[in-house]
């Protein structure tokens, strides 16, 4: 079942601060721990989430046999957000739109985040190895 956005934003606020309270956080010691994080590691960790929700969107997409043009009609979303994407050329995708992106693969968007996430966490190293194996293949 598809909310709006507004209902979205305030599911995900509402959700934030339940665990804020739960681990036993003020907001004002949340936002220093943000700040803590040097700008470089939260740059790295933004663009590997990027990479991540791209592969991962390339990757279903693939397993379900869908065109972007597909995806974008299914998900109810612009194909202009799904080939940016996918394409690496969107540094902040809009989350309600990656939202849409987990219903028009038939998955809720825990998993759907929750999937991406397991991808980000995956060695650079890793990685390399993995492309290099892919090329080896191709040859």
């Amino acid at each position: 079942m598809r909310i709006s956005r507004e209902e979205f934003n305030q599911a995900i606020g509402a959700a934030l601060s339940a665990l804020r309270v739960e681990r036993g956080f003020s907001q004002a010691e949340v936002a220093e721990g943000i700040n803590a994080i040097p700008e470089v590691e939260r740059q790295e960790r933004g663009t590997r989430a990027v990479a991540a929700h791209a592969a991962l969107s390339i990757i279903l997409r693939s397993e379900q046999g869908l065109t972007q043009e597909e995806l974008a009609k299914r998900s109810q979303v612009p194909l202009e957000f799904v080939c940016d994407l996918e394409a690496g050329k969107d540094p902040n995708p809009d989350f309600y739109f990656l939202y849409c992106l987990s219903i028009g693969f038939n998955l809720s968007f825990a998993e759907f985040a929750h999937r991406a996430e397991e991808l980000s966490d995956i060695p650079d190293e890793a990685l390399l190895e993995n492309e290099a194996n892919e090329e080896g293949e191709q040859s």
